[in-house]
Order: structure tokens, then sequence, then C-alpha cells
């Protein structure tokens, strides 16, 4: 009986200890960012820890390497946020950064704003902003190495986002990236890049 309950005790310390080192690795994998199972609750717990009001999800872009851009709109005290979180584990959303309180303006016809960070071995790089001109139907970025992508557009703003990696002592840039407005007929209406990164009103439409 003795030899019995000491086997169950030993299994149980040694599960413990299994435990205590996953919670201990996962910790450390994620970083100090608020984890969770479910991406709303990172939002949520992340907006409110920077004192902003919860807002729901708009869109959500693909970076790679387990990374996701996620763009928060609220209408309600017009801005709008972007969060980078990763999932680890297949299962587990952590909160790796971002900006928040970015004001919607109506008056803006085309914003080029952007932002990125080295993390590891990977440079992450993103784009957003908003977009008030009818006449557009699609953006594209031309990022400095020449790769060409599509921005995903949702009510009035639009996020492009991707992962590289990157190559010794290479630095934060954007170089000649630059944002292509096109109308629906594939007509170029704007080009916007590092020295004009805003069109406001229809007196700088033909500027």
């Amino acid at each position: 009986m003795n030899s019995c309950v000491k086997g169950l005790l030993g299994h149980g310390v040694r599960w413990l200890f299994i435990l205590l080192s996953l919670l201990i690795i996962c910790k450390v994998l994620l970083g100090v960012g608020y984890s969770s199972l479910r991406i709303e609750s990172v939002v949520q717990t992340s907006l409110n820890k920077l004192e902003v009001p919860d807002a729901p999800i708009s869109m959500r872009t693909k970076m790679g390497q387990g990374y996701e851009l996620l763009q928060i709109v609220d209408r309600e005290h017009g801005m709008y946020h972007q969060l980078n979180v990763k999932r680890s584990f297949g299962f587990l959303w952590s909160n790796q950064g971002g900006s928040v309180g970015m004001p919607i303006d109506s008056e803006v016809l085309l914003s080029f704003q952007g932002g990125g960070a080295i993390i590891g071995k990977y440079l992450h790089s993103f784009y957003v902003g908003q977009l008030n001109d009818p006449q557009i139907s699609s953006l594209q970025i031309r990022w400095s190495d020449g790769v060409e992508q599509e921005a995903g557009i949702k009510d009035g703003l639009y996020q492009v986002a991707r992962v590289i990696r990157s190559k010794k002592n290479e630095e934060l840039r954007s170089r000649d990236d630059k944002l292509f407005a096109y109308d629906a007929k594939g007509q170029l209406l704007y080009e916007l890049d590092r020295d004009r990164r805003e069109i406001r009103s229809d007196l700088d439409k033909n500027a």
C-alpha cells in the first residue's frame, strides 16, 4: 500500500514538474504580452491595458511565421488600431505590439503609413491607411525589393503586411516602398511614397 502511494505521489510530482516547465517555456516564447486561446480576448485585454475602448476586429492579414496583423475599427469613437499577434502551438494567441488611436478622417482621400520591427531573424513590415475616394478599386504595394502585393480593403481602410528573413545588419527602412491606387478599369489614380504620404480633399486630388 505504501509503495503504491509513493508511486502515485512520484508520478504526481513528475507531472507537476512537467506542467510548470511547460508554463515557463510558454512564458519565455510568448514574451510579456497577454496570451489567450481566443484572439478576441487578446484584443480586448490589450486595448483595455492601453486605456482605449474595446472594438471589433475588421481585418486579419497573415504575415507568416505564425503572425497576423489585425485591424480594429472603432467607429463610435472615430479611430482605428493595429495589433500584431502571434499564434503559438497552434492554439495560443499573444499580443506582439502595435499602434492604437489613429483617427478616422473623412477628408483623407488616401494615406500611406507604415512600420516594422525585427523579431528574431525576421523582418516584420506593414502599411495601413485610409481611402475615401470612391474611384479607388484596388491598392498595390511595391516593396523596395520589387515584390508587389495587393492590400486588403474594407470600409474605407486598408492594410498589407509581410514577414521576410532579415539579412545581417539589415536596417528598418521604407526606402523605395510605394503605394499605387487604381480604379475599376486598372487606371492609376494615385501614387504615394515616403515623401508623399497623404492626399487630402478635392484640392489635392490632382496635385
